[in-house]
């Protein structure tokens, strides 16, 4: 990883309260390179194999939810029981296709994802299952200390 992209995803780590170093910033850096943006832990286990990032899928699986927890990826609700972890850490909605697994990112707004799901009920009204999931405030994980610091200015001679 070039020292540069290193030191991108070190700082955002440091942001939300987690150490940058160690396996992490590697591991953030492979997920948010990874041309899928839904990924089961054992996807990302063969990922993290091939760039040679040596963990435990015990390991690995302490890491993502780590991630999760401080938001910096995203769980999704799947129709198995496997995790599925989401690369795009911005909130966002999904369609999920029981029948195929698959996994649809909608970065729609407000009105057109209610559009959506107007005409999805139109069509099929006894297919259709909605999941209205309020997420955690990532920032509730870090610590009280570091939440102020981070929403301090660093030229901000009072702090």
């Amino acid at each position: 990883m070039p020292h540069a992209v290193e030191a991108v995803f070190r700082e955002e780590l440091r942001r939300t309260g987690l150490p940058g170093h160690g396996a992490l910033p590697r591991l953030l850096a492979l997920l948010r390179a990874a041309p899928e943006t839904h990924l089961t832990l054992a996807e990302v286990a063969d990922m993290a194999a091939e760039a040679g990032l040596a963990m435990t899928q015990a390991e690995l699986a302490h890491h993502l939810e780590t991630l999760a927890d401080h938001g910096l990826v995203g769980r999704l609700p799947t129709t198995t029981t496997e995790l599925v972890f989401d690369t795009v850490p911005e909130p966002h909605s999904h369609l999920i296709y029981e029948e195929s697994a698959q996994i649809v990112d909608l970065h729609v707004s407000a009105e057109t994802l209610l559009v959506m799901v107007r005409q999805a009920l139109d069509e099929r009204p006894d297919s259709v299952e909605i999941v209205v999931r309020f997420r955690r405030d990532p920032m509730a994980a870090v610590e009280p200390a570091a939440r102020s610091a981070v929403g301090r200015r660093r030229s901000d001679p009072e702090t």
